[in-house]
Parts: structure tokens; C-alpha cells; sequence
């Protein structure tokens, strides 16, 4: 159904301020809105909560504050303009992350009259609509010098992604969300191959919000969050439960499930039964100060690891271990327009044969991008609907074998290379290496994202592999996305 300008903005405001009013306990258009409006303008008063929580929505880069687009916090404002920043704020509630979704909740709750005289105007006809619609088209030139392989050509080379999104509320507390999108390589060229023809269900989650104890509860199939920045995750699916939690300065984050597709039986032509690759983990953070936060926890991977010099596992050619655990560190420190973040990975593997058995992985990334704190590509560098807006980054990362677990390496689909290359063309960004990463986001029109990238991959540990020289891959990339 085809939507005014408008009528779209208010579509994600209206159903998000309703729930806010419904778990607050106040009554739906209660009063004549010229009434409610007229006594809508009373001060709030210095020192309150919200003014601290939209300082830390306007440094996200969620909303930009109002009237002359800046938020003062030392003015004190009026409930009724609260009210329009936390409205621009809700309008971009799905691109926050999961923290300041938890700010934009409790201030819809606590402004909620407000936010329902804003849309009075539209409840009638947007009560009767709860499901959205949203993709995101992409297209990406990508090329590599190698060390070793081949390099890329042909259709290789030209790559595009189809992504279709719905989301909506099931309920007053639940909400849901799913995608569907091209799979395989997605190769211009190969048009007469299934590849980038077919499609699937790649993310579908319910999240129930105040419930058990906890502040969210999201079940279903979904992008592995980041832990601490970005070291460990993963951008495409699994399936597990995510728990969160946050107490003034301190939030928790915990999520099990399973990352991997069980084993391939090819005796029996099916995938085994009885490897689960479940991964487990827990994390605490802290906001120490309005300039640092703090990141801790750790993890536990039913995930096997091992070399091979055909393309999968680990970047050796030798070694092996059956399993993982370790803890997880993170610091975020922002310094004016800029932000340094830094993560660490301490592993430990079980029966480990061949490998040192007490991996490590760092990583380190200085940006001056607004968005969440997180390592690019966790997070992208701008918000695709500032017009004329850039940011950069520059990483690196250097991670032993075996410190991460298999499908779960933050960096593993940031890698392109030549499928015959002969270490993992996705592991090879996130075990035994040594690697650059440079990045560079403009947003040439709203919702158009300009994006060229470069790595430089070094082989971290040579004596593990048969190798001459350290030099595995350079691989550059321009990358062209359209969000709507």
C-alpha cells in the first residue's frame, strides 16, 4: 500500500507511542486534543532523567534535537518539544542499537500523553496498521591482489544483494520482525544459475519487551549481536534467544544458540544429528563516564575447529581442537567527533592438537562516525537518511589461530577473494592473521550509501602453514546500498 510522506513517518511513530501509553497505563485520546495540547507545555524541570538520555541519543547520532537541530541540554524545554524529539527518535528506533532502543522505550513511556496528542490526528487510521515493509538493494565491485591464488575476474568481480524486511507488533509488548533475501554468490553473469535467483527467510525473531525480569526477550533467527565491539559476531543468521537487561549505567547481553549448520553425513546423505555448534555467551557493560564505557564477558563454543588446506577451517595446515571457551574485553572512548574502540579475545581450546592451546585476538578501530559503538561492518559508519553526511575508519586486527570460534568471527564475511584461493576465503579475515581495514561511507543522496573499502591480509603464524611468505590477500571494494 502506497503511503504519503507523511502518513510513512507517522506509521513508525503512532504504533510505537500507543505501546509506550498501553504499558504506562494512560488512556487513549482521554480528552479533546486542543485541550490536552494546551497543557502540554509545562517545563520539564532541570536535572530530569530525560534530558541526560537524549544527550545520549543526539551523540548516537539518533536525532539531531529541535529547532535549530541541536539539543541544549543547560535549556530547559517544555513536555510537548520532549515530545518531538522523542518522536525522531522512535522514527529511527530500528537502526539504534539494542541500548539506546532501551532509552527511546523509557522515554516514549515517560512522554506518552505527549506523543499521543502529537498523533492524534493520524490514530484513527494508523491503529488499523501494524505491519511495515522495508528493503535494501546492493551492488558491490570488488577486487583483490593475492598472495597466493588466483585473482578475481569476471562475474566474480560484480556482486549484488536483494533484501526485502517486515516488521511490526503482534501486541502492546511483542513485536516482530523478518527478512528474506538472495542467497548464494549473487553474481552478475551468472543469471542462468540459481545463485542471487532464489531466495529465503534469512531472519525471523519475536521480541517480547518487560517480561520474565528482563528488559527484552527476542527468540528467532537473526544476525549473531556483536559481543563487547565486534571481534565476535556475525552479521548473517542463527538461531538462539538474545536477553538484555540495564540498570542507569549498567546493561547486560546474553544470547545462546546455535551458529553453524550441523555436518554434512555423507554416508547417510543428510546433515548429523548430534553436532549442535552451540555458542553461549554473557556480557556486562559499564558506562564509566560520558567519554568511556567499559565491556566484559564470556563465552562458551560447542564449536570444532580444524585445518584445511582445501579451503575450510582454520588458516594452517595443520591442528585441530574440539571445542572453546574464553572471555572477552572492550573499551569505548569517545574523543570529541571522534571514537577509539579496542576488544581483546582470550581463548582457550580444548584438546587442542597441533595449536597453542590459549589463543589470543585484538582488535583496534579509530573513527569519526556517529554511529553505535561498534567495529564497521558490525555498524555501519552513517545514517543512510543524512543527506551529504561521511565518515571513516581505519582498523586492525591481529588474531592466533583458533582464538575465535567458527561462524562466529565478526570480520568473517568482510573477506572476498577467489573461491579456489587456497586457505578459507572466510576465516582467512578472522584466524591467524594479521590485517588493515580501511573504510570510507558517504551518503550521496538520502537513503544512497557510497562505500569503498580496503584490507591488507598477512598471515599471522607461517610456521602453522606451508606457506613461503606472509602476504595472503589485499582486497578493495566499492560498494553502492539503497535503504527504503
Amino acid at each position: 500500500m502506497k503511503k504519503t510522506k507523511s502518513l510513512k513517518k507517522w506509521a513508525a511513530i503512532v504504533p510505537l507511542a500507543l505501546m509506550s501509553i498501553t504499558m504506562a497505563g494512560i488512556p487513549v485520546l482521554d480528552s479533546p486534543v486542543h485541550a490536552a495540547v494546551a497543557t502540554s507545555f509545562s517545563d520539564v524541570p532541570a536535572g530530569h532523567w530525560a534530558y541526560g538520555a537524549v544527550d545520549d541519543l543526539v551523540k548516537a547520532g539518533i536525532v539531531d534535537g529541535y529547532g535549530d537541530n541541536t539539543f541544549k541540554g543547560d535549556k530547559t524545554i517544555s513536555r510537548y518539544e520532549f515530545a518531538i524529539i522523542i518522536a525522531k527518535a522512535m522514527d529511527k528506533f530500528e537502526t539504534a542499537d539494542e541500548k539506546n532502543k532501551q532509552l527511546i522505550d523509557k522515554l516514549s513511556a515517560e512522554f506518552a500523553g505527549e506523543l499521543n496528542r502529537l498523533g492524534a490526528r493520524v490514530a484513527k487510521v494508523e491503529t488499523k496498521t501494524n505491519t511495515w515493509i522495508g528493503g535494501e538493494t546492493r551492488f558491490r565491485l570488488v577486487g583483490n591482489d593475492p598472495g597466493i591464488g588466483n585473482k578475481l575476474s569476471g562475474s566474480d568481480t560484480f556482486e549484488f544483494r536483494q533484501r526485502i524486511k517486515f516488521w511490526g507488533n503482534v501486541n502492546d509488548k511483542m513485536s516482530f520482525f523478518g527478512r528474506i533475501a538472495t542467497t548464494g554468490g549473487n553474481k552478475f553473469g551468472n543469471a542462468e544459475y540459481a545463485s542471487g535467483s532464489e531466495i529465503a527467510l534469512d531472519q525471523m525473531t519475536v521480541t517480547a519487551k518487560d517480561t520474565l525480569g528482563f528488559d527484552s526477550i527476542r527468540v528467532g533467527r537473526s544476525a549473531l549481536d556483536f559481543i563487547t565491539t565486534g571481534l565476535i559476531g556475525k552479521p548473517m543468521n542463527v538461531d538462539g534467544i538474545l536477553l538484555t537487561n540495564s540498570w542507569d549505567k549498567l546493561s547486560f547481553k546474553g544470547w545462546t544458540g546455535n551458529i553453524k549448520t550441523n555436518k554434512w553425513d555423507a554416508a547417510n546423505a543428510r546433515f548429523s544429528d548430534n553436532d549442535s555448534y552451540q555458542f553461549t555467551t554473557g556480557q556486562l557493560g559499564y558506562k564509566l563516564s560520558n567519554k568511556v564505557t567499559l565491556y566484559g564477558g564470556y563465552y562458551w563454543a560447542d564449536v570444532s575447529g580444524a585445518s584445511s588446506i582445501g579451503g575450510f577451517g582454520l588458516n594452517t595446515n595443520r591442528g585441530s581442537f574440539d571445542s572453546s571457551q574464553g572471555w572477552t574485553s572492550s573499551v569505548v572512548y569517545k574523543m570529541g567527533k571522534y571514537t577509539l574502540l579496542g576488544d581483546y579475545v582470550g581463548s582457550k581450546l580444548d584438546r587442542a592438537v597441533d595449536l597453542p592451546d590459549n589463543p589470543k585476538g585484538w582488535a583496534v578501530q579509530f573513527s569519526n562516525s556517529q554511529a553505535p559503538p561498534a567495529m564497521y561492518q558490525a555498524v555501519g559508519l552513517v545514517n543512510p537518511a543524512k543527506k551529504g553526511t561521511d565518515a571513516w575508519m581505519v582498523s586492525y586486527r591481529s588474531v592466533d589461530a583458533g582464538a575465535l570460534p567458527s561462524g562466529a568471527g565478526g570480520f568473517d564475511t568482510t573477506s572476498v577473494a577467489n573461491p579456489g584461493q587456497p586457505y578459507n576465503v572466510f576465516t582467512h579475515s578472522t584466524d591467524n592473521v594479521n590485517a588493515w581495514f580501511l573504510a570510507y561511507q558517504n551518503v550521496v543522496a538520502k537513503n544512497v550509501v557510497l562505500s569503498l573499502e580496503y584490507q591488507d591480509y598477512k598471515i599471522k603464524d607461517r610456521g602453522l602453514t606451508s606457506l613461503s611468505k606472509d602476504r595472503l590477500d589485499k582486497t578493495y571494494m566499492t560498494k553502492l546500498e539503497f535503504f527504503y
